[in-house]
């Protein structure tokens, strides 16, 4: 099984990396990185995962729960934008872990514009993007796990709006050295996405050369957009640790690495670092390494090496950082609580912060 799963994933990476689809995908906000945890660690946690945002990494984290988890997660995005996610687990002994999830983006209040009022007609609008998921992750051995997650996956602006449904899949593989971590998953393999609603209703004259011709009410053809399908592969190792290659009963430092193809998106990879002191801080950085192309801005992105090619492309960097407190160290809460904080580059963009809770009870 655990070979078919590997051939499944390696073809299908094979398929999206053929291709170059910038702005081809509908509902981009499921690539919003959740979780402060992750985001300071610039996504590289697919191998790693083992939290409630499992759900959005890599469904098959979820079978790691002890017990019940919840994490509720709020990002400050670019501009005005604002997402958040919740989600949660709850294990159900021999038969698994069920899992729940929403991702939400909120984009408020716009004023309304015509062609004839660029500066708007005194009206307002709201836009928001929303998914919903339900998940199933199972230890299928003591190193071995499984995930599955489907979604429902809503845009809607104004008084119009899109539907989808959707598929995560994802394995982790723990092998005997050193606790290292192998992970994968596929996410957002689904339906398309066709924006339809009142705001497409339109009059129009049939016959304009005629006179006393009644306008009559058509509706504005739309077209068929894909979801941001894509896959991702980690690895995750702790060269320190208790139970590490270092011996260390105080630090646990954990790598990872993970390498992330989209369709409609060029792959990159994405590095980063968790060092846990005791049992109350958690310090965490990361570093996403892509492709770009030139454009008028290049003067503010992070160039390390230029490409001359007829491509036209540069390596940029983004960095990341974060840290985290737990409660472990205080015996007397009767759960386990953990705030995460993390500061992402996004280049000109601007910097987005991302707040996180998770209880483990």
């Amino acid at each position: 099984m655990t070979r078919l799963v590997l051939i499944i994933l390696i073809f299908c990476s094979t398929l999206m990396g053929q291709f170059d689809n910038a702005g081809t995908s509908a509902a981009n906000f499921l690539k919003i990185g959740v979780g402060a945890r992750a985001s300071a660690m610039a996504g590289a946690i697919t191998g790693q995962v083992d939290d409630p945002t499992s759900l959005f990494w890599n469904p098959a984290g979820i079978a790691n729960a002890k017990g019940i988890e919840v994490s509720v997660n709020h990002t400050d995005w670019i501009f005005n934008l604002t997402h958040s996610y919740f989600a949660a687990i709850m294990p159900a002994g021999r038969f698994g872990h069920f899992g729940l999830s929403i991702n939400y983006l909120d984009m408020g209040e716009m004023e309304s514009t015509t062609e004839f009022q660029p500066e708007g007609d005194g009206r307002s609008f709201s836009a928001s993007d929303m998914a919903i998921g339900i998940a199933y992750g199972k230890n299928m051995s003591d190193r071995f796990n499984v995930g599955l997650q489907l979604k429902m996956i809503q845009e809607s602006i104004s008084f119009s709006s899109a539907t989808a449904l959707a598929i995560d899949a994802g394995s982790q593989y723990i092998t005997r050295f050193s606790g290292l971590k192998i992970g994968m998953s596929i996410t957002n393999f689904g339906t398309k996405m066709r924006l339809s609603g009142t705001d497409q209703k339109v009059d129009v004259d049939p016959f304009e050369d005629l006179d006393g011709n009644p306008d009559v009410i058509a509706t504005l053809r739309t077209e068929d957009w894909p979801l941001p399908m894509g896959f991702r592969f980690g690895l995750s190792f702790q060269p320190l640790g208790p139970e590490s290659i270092i011996k260390n009963s105080l630090l646990n430092l954990t790598l990872n690495t993970d390498y992330y193809d989209s369709r409609d998106l060029n792959p990159y990879f994405a590095g980063g670092a968790e060092l846990k002191v005791g049992n109350l801080l958690y310090l965490r950085s990361g570093m996403r390494r892509e492709y770009q192309h030139y454009s008028d801005s290049i003067d503010d992105l992070t160039i390390s090496e230029m490409d001359d090619s007829a491509n036209s492309e540069i390596y940029v960097s983004r960095w990341s950082w974060g840290f985290g407190l737990t409660s472990e160290s205080f015996p007397a809460i009767p759960y386990k609580l953990n705030l995460d904080y993390s500061v992402s580059d996004l280049g000109v963009l601007g910097i987005s912060s991302q707040i996180g809770l998770t209880f483990k009870l």
